[in-house]
């Protein structure tokens, strides 16, 4: 009767212990599965996690990539995804940029949409002459300058720029910027270059093709000069000539007091842009998009954090002023923070329109600031007021 007991004893335990080894595995082993499909995935081919069942692919041995590795020993190369200062990093020479031309090729993140072109042209000097089946939009860091376009059969059209001018080029012209300050004069210029070269995967096609777009530039004298309202929030127009002093929107969708203006460049079917600004110490809601975006501040001083959904211990941060050109990585939220006391304002280039002509538009925006945020929020606030 005694060993009966113990027997009856031990069953129970292994019946318990059977069902709790079930339930463990029941909740524990998809992730584990998950878990381990990443592992082996990332193994085959790299991926990032966006969310806790959500990742994506990374880029890897694409055109593009193949195009920049073969490049690196011919062109100055910048990689990351955070320049401080376009103003001062310091710029090597560019071979076949132009006499003088000093510059650095940037590619942030591992973007294959859009890249960058920081270029610096010397007293009286120009760059030498393009054309390209890639769009190109540009900001004048320095001025004054001008830059000439040469369309095939038509005269030599010169539009003049000053520091703080936004400019596109138009399809496939060939053009030349010049220097006509008594400085060096800097540029920045963002462009679809990546999103062609994956599509083609031929730089001759790129570079050397006779097609003419002349629904989009055909040397009309008033081409830089005309500009309308298409919308409440968009201008089309071809030239900004100041991005400092451009009228802005209201835009509290974005948060309270923010403003906006977006820009219908050269008949651009890739690269999109606005200006934005907030408000003296105020913060933006927190967003996020598929689609690249090089984020260049004009004025202000603050900073934005980054970070992937329910991961917000991966979060970055960065510290900007004016000068500073980042990036976003891929869908991953991100948040701006004027901390200073005065209206900050930047301009975004991205490829809003295109992704979402392609299906691949996804995006979305968080109405209530993380608790973690507000807090470092607050703590910077205090910090700022304390040091007065």
């Amino acid at each position: 009767m005694k060993n009966w007991r113990i027997y009856l004893k031990a069953a129970a335990m292994l019946i318990l212990a059977a069902i709790l080894l079930v339930s463990v595995l029941y909740i524990a082993l998809p992730e584990f599965l998950f878990s381990t499909f990443l592992t082996v995935t990332a193994y085959l081919r790299p991926v990032e996690q966006l969310a806790p069942t959500t990742f994506r692919y990374v880029p890897r041995n694409t055109p593009y990539d193949k195009w920049l590795t073969a490049s690196k020993s011919a062109i100055p190369v910048y990689e990351g995804m955070l320049i401080e200062n376009v103003n001062s990093i310091a710029l090597p020479p560019w071979g076949g940029m132009g006499e003088g031309v000093g510059g650095l090729y940037l590619r942030f993140a591992d973007y294959q949409i859009t890249d960058g072109r920081l270029l610096q042209i010397p007293v009286g000097g120009e760059t030498a002459p393009l054309r390209h089946l890639y769009e190109m939009v540009v900001y004048a860091l320095d001025g004054p300058g001008y830059t000439q376009l040469q369309q095939e059969g038509k005269p030599t059209q010169r539009v003049d720029w000053n520091q703080g001018g936004i400019f596109s080029i138009p399809l496939n012209v060939s053009y030349q910027h010049f220097n006509s300050s008594g400085e060096p004069l800097r540029l920045l210029a963002i462009t679809s270059f990546p999103f062609v070269i994956n599509g083609w995967n031929n730089t001759d096609f790129i570079y050397d093709n006779p097609f003419v777009f002349d629904e989009r530039y055909d040397g009309e004298p008033d081409y830089f000069s005309k500009t309308s309202q298409a919308k409440r929030k968009l201008a089309k127009t071809n030239l900004v000539e100041n991005a400092l002093g451009h009228l802005l929107t209201s835009h509290d969708f974005r948060g309270e007091g923010a403003k906006t203006m977006g820009f219908d460049m050269a008949g651009n079917e890739m690269l999109s842009l606005h200006i934005a600004s907030s408000p003296p110490r105020s913060t933006k809601r927190a967003h996020r998009h598929t689609s690249d975006a090089f984020i260049l501040v004009l004025a202000g001083e603050g900073y934005s954090v980054t970070w992937p959904e329910s991961d917000y211990e991966k979060r970055i941060r960065v510290d900007w002023q004016a000068g500073t050109l980042f990036v976003p990585p891929t869908y991953r939220y991100h948040q701006h923070f004027n901390a200073g006391a005065q209206i900050s304002r930047h301009l975004a280039i991205n490829v809003p329109y295109l992704v979402r002509r392609l299906g691949l538009r996804l995006e979305d925006q968080l109405e209530k600031d993380l608790p973690a945020l507000q807090m470092e929020w607050q703590e910077e606030l205090q910090s700022q007021a304390a040091r007065k």
